[in-house]
């Protein structure tokens, strides 16, 4: 049976979707969104359709299979619909990226039929994922707790699967390694997205989003609308800038006013998230003696390397954007490997300095 889907009527400017032979309105076209617009995927129905359209299939049992009946594959196509409308399209992409495995291998099972035992497999089937592991379960189970949330598939049979714990990335970068690592980038543009991200300790996704039009040069920071916290602070990510990174901005944003400022060495591309992680297995690949350092080091450094030279939780936390002080503390603060330092404290602590 063909799955309900909104399409648009451009003769009554409305969204309807067709359920037991008849069209049901879902409502006007609002006010300031995208024009409608249908692809080979389909059409591109704004969010408040999207909502009208969940709950009327969520309250009208006929319009899906029932939930003996419901196939992975399809579930997880309701909620990609669902996850392209409102969530962030990295996060849809990863989402995509993992449930269409998912489905190759366990599309055509009843979503009430599957067991951790298959995700298990699964993940037992991609040994390459490693780190990725994590993620896959995050998103299996959220496309599961999603149907189970809109009353499509109760209860969701993944409830008891663990995705396990994020590896820390806990490896700190001495001065020697850094300088290793930028002598062994040729590309000035590249040279420079890593300065961005040493001198500011920001995520490798910000630095690459920056625009000319986020440089406040009279203040000396960026303020990015788009970030990972932007949803719970509703508030721009407000970057601060050393001389020479204001200096920095001022030379890429005269260079590009338009679009990012940190772009690729050759077609003059921005440096997407898959192009950042294929310059770093270069990089690794030139220095086999730091095999294990990935991009998010320089950021674990910059915040170590913060803290070891006095500057408090609170403010370092407010330098790396996060919304408390609990994930400076847990994650980036890896002082207990700074022997030095610590001996240092233990030795004021004591003798109050002397």
């Amino acid at each position: 049976m063909r799955q309900p889907k909104p399409w648009y009527r451009a003769s009554k400017s409305a969204w309807y979707v067709e359920l037991h032979a008849k069209k049901i309105r879902l409502g006007s076209h609002p006010d300031g969104a995208p024009p409608p617009k249908k692809t080979a995927a389909g059409w591109n129905p704004p969010s408040p359709i999207l909502d009208a359209f969940y709950k009327l299939m969520a309250t009208d049992p006929a319009g899906l299979p029932k939930a003996g009946k419901l196939a992975v594959r399809l579930l997880c196509e309701l909620f990609l619909e669902y996850s392209h409308a409102h969530h962030a399209a990295v996060t849809y992409d990863n989402y995509r990226h993992f449930l269409q495995s998912f489905c190759d291998r366990c599309g055509t099972l009843l979503a009430a039929d599957v067991k951790p035992f298959h995700v298990t497999r699964w993940l037992d089937a991609n040994p390459t994922w490693k780190g990725g592991r994590r993620h896959a379960v995050i998103a299996v189970k959220r496309a599961f707790s999603w149907a189970d949330e809109q009353g499509v598939l109760s209860p969701t049979p993944l409830r008891s699967l663990k995705a396990g714990r994020a590896n820390r990335r806990t490896r700190v970068l001495s001065p020697d390694e850094l300088a290793q690592i930028l002598a062994a980038v040729r590309d000035t543009p590249f040279k420079r997205f890593m300065r961005a991200m040493l001198e500011t300790g920001c995520r490798p996704s910000e630095v690459a989003r920056v625009r000319a039009e986020h440089v406040d040069l009279a203040a000396g920071v960026w303020r990015l609308p788009e970030h990972k916290t932007a949803k719970k602070t509703h508030k721009p990510r407000v970057v601060y800038l050393t001389p020479a990174m204001v200096e920095l901005s001022r030379t890429l944003a005269a260079e590009q006013p338009d679009g990012p400022l940190f772009r690729g060495p050759r077609k003059k591309t921005p440096f997407t998230r898959q192009a950042i992680r294929c310059r770093f297995i270069r990089l690794r690949a030139k220095l086999p003696h730091l095999k294990h350092f990935v991009c998010y080091n320089v950021r674990h450094t910059y915040a170590t390397n913060a803290l070891v030279n006095g500057v408090g939780v609170a403010q370092v936390a407010e330098l790396l954007g996060h919304t408390s002080t609990e994930m400076v503390s847990s994650t980036y603060g890896h002082l207990a490997e700074q022997v030095q330092h610590m001996r240092d404290a233990a030795r004021k602590a004591v003798s109050g300095g002397a």
